[in-house]
């Protein structure tokens, strides 16, 4: 199955959006009006009637940017080995663990190719398209007479939430969405201790204290670059390359008692922590840690790689926190202003 998306603040409309599986075999991006929402999420479905249908080996596009009032092309081979490697992963049900190639058109002709499904999501290539004209005859024929200009404000006008944001903002910065699909190799440890305040170091569980100190469960993450894991693999906490945190859920138990906490990270707050952090260098192996003191109610984050004396603390304002205990909330940080049930995607 094939979808498209565009970013929730800058809506996208497709001229023609194919993903050829040979010269004359094809499948179109089915249309949407326009193409906005959660960037890398499902909007429009086309399900193929083959019953087998092989990996597209190319993508061949022209979209209209509607916030830049722009139209962007891009011819690009696919990596259909890989594709077709990926697609095989089946999950522990042993349905496929990928149900759609979802293909994203981002401000400054920025197009991503995700595989996605239900508990996880890869990207799959991240590219430029080159700016082009197109004629408004061709594009809206029913329509001749209309202009780039005023098909543009009909889309922005209709939605508040992006006529506000232009008013406001203006278009986003040229880098944003290069930033947003960058890769870092990371592994996520989660660690429970005791937290000193007065000499404000973390103190780890003693041996006797064994049968007090919390299990972990799990992991679940959505990140900028639009991918998605919750798996429950084991996945995670090993290295591997993904975006930058955008939601993290973490799980626990002690006995019969159970937590689940939940980060939301801003985004040019962790943006600036992970740029500083790898520099140069995003291919260098880190630790993102997540240390833990259900009891004091104290959490923290941090970054860790070999050679640093000690891990460097990611500041609170780059994250906002909610935790429950037995489904009912324990803790929130100070600068929460999260939306009601947001802690549930």
């Amino acid at each position: 199955m094939v979808s498209g998306v565009a970013p929730a603040l800058y809506p996208a409309d497709t001229f023609f959006s194919l993903l050829y599986y040979s010269h004359n075999d094809a499948l179109e991006v089915p249309k949407r009006y326009p193409f906005l929402g959660e960037w890398g999420a499902v909007l429009s479905t086309h399900l193929r009637e083959d019953e087998y249908s092989p990996m597209p080996e190319s993508l061949d596009m022209v979209w209209l940017s509607i916030t830049e009032r722009k139209f962007y092309s891009v011819i690009k081979s696919l990596p259909t080995l890989h594709l077709e490697k990926l697609f095989s992963q089946n999950d522990e049900s042993g349905k496929s663990l990928f149900t759609h190639i979802v293909v994203g058109m981002a401000p400054y002709g920025g197009v991503a190719l995700w595989l996605h499904g239900h508990l996880k999501s890869v990207i799959v290539d991240w590219m430029h398209a080159e700016q082009t004209e197109v004629a408004m005859e061709d594009f809206l024929p029913q329509n001749p007479d209309i202009t780039l200009k005023q098909v543009c404000d009909f889309y922005i006008n209709s939605d508040p939430l992006v006529k506000k944001n232009l008013e406001q903002h203006g278009l986003p910065p040229r880098d944003l969405f290069d930033n947003y699909m960058k890769q870092f190799t990371f592994r996520y440890q989660v660690e429970f201790g005791h937290w000193d305040e007065e000499h404000q170091k973390w103190e780890p569980y003693s041996e006797e204290e064994k049968e007090q100190k919390p299990e972990f469960d799990y992991i679940e993450e959505a990140l900028y670059d639009g991918t998605h894991d919750k798996l429950h693999d084991g996945g995670l906490m090993r290295y591997h390359e993904a975006g930058k945190p955008k939601k993290l859920a973490v799980q626990w138990h002690l006995g019969k008692k159970e937590w689940t906490a939940y980060f939301w990270f801003e985004d040019e707050e962790i943006r600036a922590v992970f740029d500083r952090f790898y520099g140069a260098h995003p291919e260098n192996k880190a630790d993102l840690m997540l240390r833990i003191d259900p009891e004091k109610n104290h959490y923290e984050l941090a970054l860790f790689r070999y050679g640093l004396p000690e891990p460097r603390v990611i500041s609170e304002r780059a994250y906002q926190l909610l935790v429950f205990k037995n489904k009912f909330e324990c803790f929130r940080s100070d600068n929460y202003a999260q939306e009601r049930g947001a802690w549930i995607w």
